[in-house]
């Protein structure tokens, strides 16, 4: 058997024995390695859980990318228009996967006695169907052009049901008030509370024809992109094809506020586990030195008889390694355990008017836990340092001298 291992294990043994101090300081040490572990794997896993949810629930209702009037951003009452040679042109740049004609109409509703003030968006066939069937909790989608969909928070306001009918108003550019009768084909609620506050959907045919404008006249362009990450590149390819009077906008760039506080997630994150990583070199660095200094005479011994630094060094580098394996296996089972239960159970809720969702989102990402791991090792193999700087003092005259 290896002759630095086996003293390892004999020194572990000897370590439960009342007469020494490093038996609970050895537990103590594992504990606060689990519960490192644990904080990073939670604060990891819930960071991007968030991240990602947030950036979700925010592309669910607003495109990666917005061409708009650069005088006005989504509910102009003057219309902007592309012909079918620069459509062309954006949907032949990589990375764009579809361009939706849009238009926004401000509005008020007016059913019985009851007055709310929305937003009319007006969608073409291909609109995110998927997702907005998906979110429909009664009813159909609309089918005719004096049908729309209203939010369920919407409804609740207003004591709507499907099939029910209401008056729209309408402000147009020369400041008179048009009404239009639409009903009611279905109930939609989407993550996003405050997009389920203020809009409503109908099809843009129906709007143009309220505001008058000819077939290819919208509010703005919503363009859907493969790759998300790729939103800063296709914005500046597609505004340098636009004419003087448009824009194209990211999302990133149309919510600076937002995707700014998502970033703070990213820096709390660093700064967590810069501490949790500190917790562990001190704890392990000082349950080290307890058992090099409770075993000073053993190094003398050892030193003695021959015993090079680095051959003592590895018998407390093998407890070193002990110590933080039960650490890290500790932790990762009960930090994983934890992540599990709120990704099904969704225990811990959050107010979706601040966070934008009803529950803290979990991501578990392999490649994370794996570095988290690594990290952690590294750190507490790096405890060993101090310890090393004893053991290579050890004077054995002197040590062996002491009764």
């Amino acid at each position: 058997m290896n002759f630095e291992l086996f003293l390892s294990r004999r020194l572990s043994r000897s370590s439960l024995n009342r007469n020494y101090y490093s038996g609970p300081i050895t537990n103590i040490c594992i504990s606060a390695i689990a519960i490192s572990i644990i904080i990073m794997i939670i604060t990891i896993a819930s960071s991007y859980g968030l991240e990602l949810a947030i950036q979700q629930t925010i592309t669910d209702v607003e495109s990666d990318l917005k061409i708009s009037s650069i005088n006005n951003t989504n509910n102009s009452l003057d219309p902007i228009r592309l012909e079918a040679d620069m459509l062309e042109n954006i949907q032949n740049i990589q990375s764009v996967n579809k361009i939706h004609p849009i238009i926004n109409k401000p509005c008020i509703i007016s059913i019985n006695n009851n007055i709310e003030g929305l937003i009319l968006k007006g969608v073409d066939s291909l609109y995110k169907t998927t997702l907005i069937q998906q979110s429909i909790r009664d009813g159909r989608y609309m089918q005719s052009e004096n049908e729309i969909l209203i939010s369920e928070k919407q409804a609740r306001k207003l004591s709507l049901q499907t099939g029910d009918e209401c008056i729209l108003y309408f402000l147009s550019k020369k400041k008179n008030v048009k009404k239009r009768k639409f009903m009611i084909s279905g109930i939609y609620s989407m993550k996003n509370e405050k997009f389920n506050e203020f809009y409503a959907f109908t099809k843009k045919e129906s709007i143009q024809k309220i505001n008058q404008w000819k077939n290819l006249d919208v509010s703005n362009y919503e363009i859907e992109l493969y790759d998300a990450s790729e939103q800063k590149d296709v914005e500046q390819k597609i505004n340098s094809n636009l004419t003087y009077d448009l824009v194209a906008q990211s999302i990133t760039s149309r919510f600076p506020g937002i995707f700014n506080w998502i970033n703070l997630f990213k820096k709390n994150m660093i700064l967590i586990i810069i501490v949790m990583c500190l917790i562990c070199l001190i704890n392990m660095t000082n349950t080290l030195l307890i058992l090099v200094l409770e075993r000073l005479k053993m190094i003398g011994t050892l030193k003695s008889y021959g015993c090079s630094n680095y051959s003592i060094l590895k018998i407390f580098l093998y407890s070193s390694f002990k110590i933080s394996s039960k650490g890290i296996a500790l932790g990762n089972i009960v930090g994983l355990t934890l992540c599990l239960i709120q990704q099904h159970t969704h225990i811990i809720t959050l107010n979706p008017k601040s966070y934008f969702v009803n529950h803290l989102p979990i991501y578990l990402d392999l490649n994370f836990l794996i570095l988290i791991n690594i990290i952690i090792f590294i750190v507490i193999q790096i405890s060993i340092i101090i310890p090393y700087y004893v053991i290579k003092n050890v004077s054995p005259a002197n040590i062996l001298k002491i009764k």
